[in-house]
């Protein structure tokens, strides 16, 4: 296995995320030899296997702590591994964020569990990347911390966590390291949200800033939808569901999206513009994401904070049913008058979702809506694409019922946004040099293209590749 070796000066090493969306993990390497790693997830790009992501290019004994930026398992997802292969330090973040990563690592520790098992059970070679264990040898190690206050990490090493938007208690991190009579300070954004969005609050731009490594994920797209996100939702559900006896769809990752579509449902039933109709929630993990949004509401924004105060709950509200157990989900159906089902996961691929799509797929009266972006190859991505036959459930399926989209519960700020952003980062610091990852190829060349109109020393990082600072 290559390892990468100890460097004598300040090295940022691009471990995930390079190039392609998942699988964040940054190494920051002081001259006195201090490692801190900047999230540590699962790489599920469609050629990488989950096998591979036992492969660390470092001795996981040797890193000192880890940095969270936020809970999504792209970020977070492959702790479990670090802590079975050896790392024996603390994990970093924020209180909501250690929430959801306790059900987020105990779902994943189950899937990888049944991945092994059908794969064993078909001969296939395998290995097990973590277990229940391991999940648990992480939350033992976690440390949280409070947004907005600086503390020392280690001698010379100081860090800051700053509200990033995104999801619950994401944070971008400033991590300023003073060693040998100098200093400097680099900014790790982490998945940035969108100003205006539901639930969670908007991202606070860092300051004083000498590096910045910022996320490009819509770094070439614009948002389509200018609408707010009740209108938009209210146009889907008259047209699907009360100007014909029809069935909407939506798949939404458990956290984060699930819990802003049911917000903006709970918004329309309350204020009236939408006669209320019967919304079924399926996803176990969005259940109890949403718990934990209602236990940390002054995490959340005002809009949200306000309307806690008026009607108490956010995601629950008459006409909600949670499909808990084989009892919910054969009465749902059972269930033909018109209906709102929001299930994960988000890009169709696994999760309850498909289970959903397979029964309504040849259904005309039918529209899936879906309401982010998908990876390409993703069943999400191939209906989108206007494929008329697809694989479901192990059944091939002709598509008769409609396919929508609409980017308006995007957790991510599009060109137009990250730009904003950059420029005041940029407003407030002396930057020497700029790092775009976490995005395809394509959208990190537009964003540097965009960018370099006002600031010319930016870097597009390969993985594995190191930059002295």
């Amino acid at each position: 296995m290559k390892r990468l070796p100890l460097q004598p000066k300040m090295e940022l090493s691009f471990l995930g995320a390079a190039r392609q969306v998942t699988g964040s993990m940054y190494l920051l390497e002081t001259q006195s030899k201090f490692r801190l790693l900047v999230d540590c997830g699962l790489n599920y790009e469609k050629d990488v296997t989950r096998e591979s992501n036992a492969e660390f290019p470092f001795d996981p004994s040797s890193i000192d702590a880890v940095l969270l930026t936020h809970a999504h398992i792209d970020h977070s997802g492959n702790l479990p591994t670090l802590f079975g292969q050896g790392f024996e330090g603390r994990v970093f973040c924020t209180e909501p964020t250690a929430a959801l990563i306790d059900i987020l690592l105990s779902d994943s520790a189950n899937i990888e569990s049944n991945r092994v098992n059908k794969k064993r059970k078909r001969k296939e070679p395998t290995r097990r990347l973590f277990g229940h264990k391991q999940v648990m040898d992480v939350m033992d190690n976690v440390v949280t911390i409070h947004f907005e206050k600086p503390f020392e990490l280690d001698k010379g090493v100081t860090v800051e966590f700053i509200p990033a938007g995104h999801i619950l208690g994401a944070a971008s991190i400033k991590v300023t390291v003073s060693e040998k009579g100098m200093t400097k300070t680099i900014g790790f954004t982490g998945d940035l949200g969108k100003s205006d969005a539901k639930v969670v609050v908007a991202p606070k731009p860092m300051t004083g800033l000498d590096y910045l490594v910022m996320e490009a994920t819509y770094g070439a797209r614009l948002h389509i939808e200018e609408r707010s996100a009740e209108d938009t939702l209210a146009s889907y559900i008259k047209s699907t569901c009360i100007d014909q006896p029809g069935r909407l769809i939506i798949p939404a990752f458990s956290v984060g999206r699930t819990q802003a579509i049911l917000f903006a449902i709970n918004n329309l039933f309350r204020s009236g513009e939408i006669k209320p109709i019967r919304v079924f929630t399926d996803s176990p993990l969005g259940i109890n994401s949403g718990n934990i949004h209602d236990k940390y509401i002054g995490y959340l924004n005002q809009e949200a904070q306000d309307f806690v105060k008026e009607y108490r709950d956010l995601f629950r509200f008459p006409h909600l049913d949670i499909v808990e157990d084989k009892e919910d989900e054969e009465e749902m159906q059972r269930y033909y008058e018109p209906s709102i089902i929001v299930s994960s996961a988000g890009m169709l691929e696994g999760g309850r979702i498909q289970r959903h799509i397979a029964n309504n797929i040849q259904n005309p009266q039918c529209n899936i809506l879906i309401a982010g972006y998908c990876t390409p190859g993703t069943l999400g991505a191939k209906l989108l694409e206007g494929q008329k036959e697809i694989r479901v459930n192990k059944h091939e399926r002709t598509v008769y019922a409609k396919i929508s989209r609409t980017d308006v519960f995007s957790a991510h700020p599009d060109q137009k946004g990250l730009t904003k952003y950059f420029n005041a980062v940029q407003k407030n610091s002396d930057l020497k040099r700029v790092f775009l990852s976490h995005g395809e190829v394509e959208g990190l060349e537009a964003l540097k293209f965009t960018l370099q109109s006002d600031y010319r020393s930016i870097e597009i990082p390969y993985v594995n590749e190191s930059f002295s600072l």
